[in-house]
Parts: C-alpha cells; sequence; structure tokens
C-alpha cells in the first residue's frame, strides 16, 4: 500500500500535531531521503493573510495538502516510507505495505 493515502487520510490529526511541536519547519523524507524543507505557516497566519482582498484563503489542513500533493507528483510510489517532521521530532512516519494476497 502507497504511504500517501494514509497521510492524506490523517491531515487534521497532522496538522494538530504540527501546531501542538510548534516549529514552523516541516521536512519530508521519502525513503530516507530529505526531500522537502518547508516553512509551515501557522493557523493564525493562514488566518491573517486571508483577511486581505484579494488573498488565498487556505486553512491549514489545506495548505499541507497542497504541499504533500506537490511532492507526491515528484515520489508517487515510495519504495519504503514517507515521514513528517517539525523541526527534528518525528510527527508521521508511513511505511509502505506490500499487498497480503496475490494472483494466481
Amino acid at each position: 500500500m502507497n504511504p500517501w493515502p494514509a497521510l492524506f487520510a490523517r491531515l487534521p490529526q497532522l496538522v494538530d500535531r504540527l501546531e501542538a511541536v510548534g516549529h514552523p519547519l516541516l521536512t519530508v523524507e521519502v525513503d530516507g531521503e530529505v526531500v522537502a524543507r518547508l516553512v509551515r505557516p501557522s493557523r493564525a497566519d493562514l488566518e491573517a493573510h486571508a483577511r486581505w482582498p484579494g488573498m488565498p484563503t487556505h486553512t491549514a489542513e489545506g495548505w499541507l495538502l497542497e504541499a504533500l500533493n506537490k511532492l507526491r507528483r515528484y515520489y508517487p510510489e515510495p519504495r519504503e516510507r514517507v515521514a513528517l517532521y517539525a523541526g527534528s521530532q518525528p510527527v508521521a512516519v508511513v511505511r509502505r505495505r506490500e499487498g497480503v494476497g496475490h494472483a494466481a
């Protein structure tokens, strides 16, 4: 099983964990290699940004979904795992699971 859908299914929990840690740096690893380091805006930053006329209105979940979708395009089939870190603290590590059955 591909790790990306498992991450997307837990977006609200991931955002809550990122907010709880409070570190603005989001690091994404695919198969043990750092593929992105992003400065993650807080919910308050996104809300303040959306108050200005003509500016996009992102939620924290929407911002994270957009960022992970961009990475998914470059790394669609991780061999082992995808991991998210807030600074150096792990937030999520999703490992690839192989199919249980086999075709005859």
